[in-house]
């Protein structure tokens, strides 16, 4: 085993603290804060936003019945889309992985085939038009890869799906921190919007040069909002973390207990935030050359630039928080055990943004599907039968769909991480003991996991 672990905390039931980090964090959240709800403020009162809300008040005051009932119908359905999310993980497993491959391959292929048979694009001009078959043939060819020459792995995938599901259903608090970033994304986004709209508006109007010297509070608030934002998704992905991994040794942590973890490991989430933020602006400015670049080679050597710069960060750090919140890790140490991690088994790493996102790709589906039916019947009996009502109202219940997609794709994304995560420790022999791996789930990700090292060999 390391030499610290979250687990030997979680027993003592006495986790480490920052007390330093946590009142830095105070003043940087506070003062953007306080900066946002005073711009909030005084836009409110200067665009009379009162008087606006008055204006609709009839409106609302005659449809409270339908407003009520469809935010309660709304938020019923997000608990029970979540829920049969959790349920459809723990049940089928890989077969979301094999309909997620069928669906990408007809999204990408039936467009060409429908153009084809139409007559709008001619066999004999393939040669012409190759490059539209490009995203149709990766996909194809990644799809025979994985159950072809990965197919073991793919299968190891599926078994995790499954615990994933048993995880949220067993750990709802999973489910929390997600929610509350994707809230104080929301919410932090307007202060900043009212930030800029009131103290420095200049830098809204169309086609106006930063200048540094006269600028500077522009860059300042940048750097403060994408600091808040990333600190707090990390802090939330820690938490989320650290639930799932006290879990996995066969504990029954509470959302408080995740809380403490991520507070036991602020300082290194707080120096990760930087280093995310300093890789965002560095970014930023590359794609700022790439746009205003008069050649089209160098634009798009730009924009290439930009994005593989994002993709390795993003794939170095693959690991990074449930390695740190899970052995008391500094920044630096726990990008460099993520990069290992991901280095000695890459090939699942590939196989999770792949097969496994195709898969929880089909539960997303699901929770649109359930939400346009659901809304398709409300809006029927609300209207009597009224085709226009109907369809409006199905419409606004696909819309509010994505809040409960995106929450349950985003827990199942941290989820299934930590136990990739805690899979390969465990594998490694650096995790000894029990687990909560159920004993028929066990053995079948053991014989996954040996049948994918002879293959790979």
């Amino acid at each position: 085993m390391t030499v610290t672990d979250i687990y030997e905390y979680h027993e003592k039931q006495k986790f480490p603290s920052h007390k330093g980090a946590i009142a830095g964090l105070l003043i940087v959240f506070g003062g953007f804060i306080a900066f946002g709800v005073y711009a909030v403020w005084n836009l409110w009162i200067m665009y009379d936003i009162t008087g606006i809300i008055t204006s609709f008040l009839p409106f609302l005051a005659g449809n409270m019945w339908l407003i009520g009932a469809g935010l309660l119908g709304i938020f019923g359905m997000s608990l029970a889309m979540g829920l049969l999310a959790s349920l459809a993980a723990r049940r089928f497993g890989g077969t979301l992985i094999t309909i997620g491959a069928f669906v990408m391959n007809i999204l990408t292929w039936g467009l060409i085939i429908f153009l084809v048979l139409t007559g709008t694009f001619p066999i004999s001009q393939i040669g012409i038009w190759w490059p539209v078959m490009i995203p149709g043939l990766f996909t194809l060819f990644l799809t025979l890869l994985l159950f072809t020459v990965f197919r073991d792995r793919v299968r190891r995938a599926g078994e995790i799906i499954k615990l994933t599901g048993q995880v949220t259903l067993d750990e709802k608090g999973t489910f929390v921190p997600p929610l509350l970033t994707m809230i104080f994304t929301l919410v932090s986004a307007v202060l900043f919007a009212a930030i800029l709209v009131y103290f420095m508006p200049q830098v809204l109007a169309p086609g106006y040069e930063f200048v540094l010297e006269t600028d500077w509070p522009y860059a300042i608030g940048i750097v403060v909002y994408l600091f808040v934002v990333i600190f707090f998704y990390n802090f939330a992905y820690s938490t989320t973390s650290a639930i799932t991994y006290i879990y996995m040794r066969g504990r029954d942590p509470t959302l408080g207990d995740g809380v403490r973890s991520s507070l036991g490991v602020l300082g290194a989430l707080v120096v990760l935030s930087i280093m995310s933020v300093i890789i965002a602006i560095v970014r930023m400015i590359i794609r700022g050359a790439a746009q205003r670049s008069q050649s089209a080679i160098g634009r798009g050597v730009g924009y290439a630039a930009e994005g593989i710069i994002g993709w390795v960060w993003a794939l170095v750090n693959y690991f990074t928080i449930p390695a740190m919140v899970a052995e008391e890790l500094s920044a630096t140490k726990a990008i460099k055990r993520s990069a290992g991690l991901v280095r000695k088994n890459f090939v699942d790493v590939l196989i999770k943004e792949t097969a496994v996102r195709w898969g929880f790709g089909v539960l997303a589906f699901m929770i649109f599907f359930g939400f346009a039916a659901f809304g398709a019947l409300f809006g029927w009996i609300y209207s009597a039968g009224d085709i226009f009502t109907t369809i409006i109202v199905t419409i606004v219940f696909v819309v509010f769909a994505s809040i409960p997609s995106t929450l349950v794709l985003r827990t199942f994304d941290i989820v299934y991480v930590t136990l990739l995560y805690v899979f390969i420790r465990r594998k490694e022999g650096d995790i000894t003991g029990k687990t909560a791996i159920p004993a028929s789930l066990n053995q079948e990700l053991d014989r996954a996991y040996s049948r994918a090292q002879q293959s790979g060999e």
